[in-house]
Formats: C-alpha cells, structure tokens, sequence
C-alpha cells in the first residue's frame, strides 16, 4: 500500500488540517464570518477526525444548561453582558474553552500553575476599577490566546489559560470604538487604547460568570439594545471613485469578488439602518459637539466599524 493511501497516514493529515483550521478561528473569528457558525461546524469537524463526537455534543448540552446558549446561540447570551460590536469576539472565547477541555486548542502560553491561581483569585477584585489592555498585559503577561485583531480602535478577548485543559480559561474582554469619523480627520477611538468591560473567570451558570469594570457597566446593553442581533453589510468603494460600486452580505463574498477584479480601496462594515444612529444607539458614539446630530454631521458619518484596505484585489 502506498503512503497515499495509507489509512493512518490520511487520517494523521485529516487531523493536522481541521486542527489548524480550529485554532485559527479561535484567534481571527471576525474572517469567517459575523456568526459562530463558524465555530460549531469546525469544531464539530474536529470532534468527528478525533473521535470525540459524543464529548462535543455533551459540550453542546452543557451550554444550554449554563444558560450560556440563547436562541441566536452562545451570541445572544453575551448579547446581555456586552456592547453588540464586542460579541463576536467574546463568544469565540466560550468555544475556545471547549477545544481546550477536549484536547485542541494551543495556546500561545501556558500560565503556570501559581500564575494561574493568582489570576483567579484576583481578577474580580481587580476589575472593580477601570483597566487598559496595556495594564491587561502590564499584570499579567501575554495571553494564552488572543481573539480577535490588535487594532486599537476595536474590540478583543484575551483569555489565560495553563496547560491542564481541566482548569478552563479566564478570559477578558476588552472594548474600543472610532468616536468621530469626520471625513479627512484620522481615526480616533472612545479610548486611548482598549479598555476591559468584563472579566469571565466564575464556574456556574453563564449569567452570573463575570466581574465588571465600572465601564463595562455603563456600556452593558439594557433592554433595548441586547437583540436581535445587529445585521450588517460590507460595502466597497474604489480608492478614486465618488461612489461605492459593491455591497455584500459577508466579508467572504466581498473579498472573493475583489480579489476577481483585483480592485484597489477600502471593505467596510456598515449597519443596516443610518450610522449615525445605530452608532449613538449602541454607545459607540456620544454626541459632544454643538454640529453632532447637525444635518451635516449625520450625513457624513461613518460607520464606525470594521474596514479592510485592499489593493489588486488582496489585502494591504
């Protein structure tokens, strides 16, 4: 028998493969897609290689019973705790914590043991004041995985975790947003840096799991902004053009037709519905100004929210 058709052989790459893809979307969630579709089917993918497929499906359960799984999933569980645009990333961080348990996930640093106890022990103390990503690392070190991208100007989880899957993760979310999108003004966040809303590090039932920063507080949703969900589009406009010449359902379904005509400019995210509202509405923005909310100011908001700069159809 050849190594090509070496049944082991097959399934040892089988597994390398859907391995990688697993912890690649557990650190860049927002490139596969604005749901935790994603997540679920590679994982389970995962689970199907290894052979753990009845340990997934006890994992999935044990969502429910947490209350950690709402009727729009894991998503519209932290749709209660965290601004709409912090979502995403968070609950990556939920299917992080399951790779772990069942053997997948690789972390970028294990904390030891006592680093870990320390962490535990002191986080909800910690976070009763305000903190930046800078004090996150300042205190203690690098994460064991970073979710989501380094952009200052946008949201992040960064969860700790050693290497005994059975002791979980201890994760921080972090939150950052463009203030004022004023045409020929640079970017400039709510923040100098991310700052931490919440930090998840209780066992028990998914509710009652995390300790807040003041901040993390006064941006929890109330009742009319924690669903549904926000819908978004990806618009694109050519770096010379006076007006935007695709709009896309998915960030997917945009790159793929820019990288088949090779168009130079910017992807960016927009919510149905006008910016300027669902900015205000969302506390991404705070009107501040004597023109905020002018007839003039609405019609040049920006979104606010995600953008990829393109050229020749690839990424910058």
């Amino acid at each position: 028998m050849s190594s090509e058709q070496d049944p082991d052989l097959l399934l040892r790459e089988a597994r390398r493969h859907h391995l990688a893809r697993v912890n690649d979307v557990l650190r860049r969630p927002g490139t596969y897609g604005g749901h935790e579709t994603a997540e679920r089917l590679l994982l389970e993918a995962m689970a199907a290689v290894d052979g753990s497929l009845e340990l997934w499906r006890r994992e999935c359960d044990g969502l429910r019973e947490r209350d950690a799984f709402a009727a729009t999933g894991v998503m519209g569980a932290y749709g209660d705790i965290l601004p709409v645009d912090a979502v995403r990333d968070a609950t990556t961080s939920v299917y992080a914590e399951i790779a772990h348990r069942l053997g997948w996930l690789e972390l970028d640093r294990a904390l030891s043991e006592a680093e870990f106890q320390q962490l535990s022990s002191g986080v909800g103390e910690w976070v009763t004041q305000d903190r930046t990503l800078s004090e996150v690392i300042g205190t203690f070190g690098p994460p064991s995985l970073w979710i989501g991208g380094t952009n200052p100007f946008f949201p992040q989880t960064l969860a700790y975790a050693t290497a005994d899957p059975d002791r979980g993760l201890i994760c921080l979310h972090l939150w950052n947003a463009i203030v004022d999108t004023t045409p020929g003004t640079e970017p400039r966040g709510v923040h100098a840096e991310p700052v931490v809303l919440a930090a998840r590090h209780r066992p028990g039932k998914f509710p009652g799991s995390f300790s807040f920063t003041p901040e993390g507080l006064r941006r929890r949703p109330d009742a009319d902004r924690r669903s549904p969900l926000r819908s978004t589009v990806w618009i694109f406009q050519g770096d010379r053009a006076r007006h935007p010449s695709g709009v896309f359902d998915t960030l997917e379904a945009g790159l793929a037709w820019a990288a088949e005509w090779h168009v130079t400019g910017i992807m960016a995210e927009y919510p149905r519905g006008g910016a300027y509202d669902v900015a205000v509405g969302e506390g991404r923005f705070t009107p501040t100004k004597p023109h905020h909310g002018t007839a003039d100011h609405v019609a040049a908001f920006g979104p606010g929210l995600r953008h990829i700069h393109l050229t020749d159809g690839h990424r910058d």
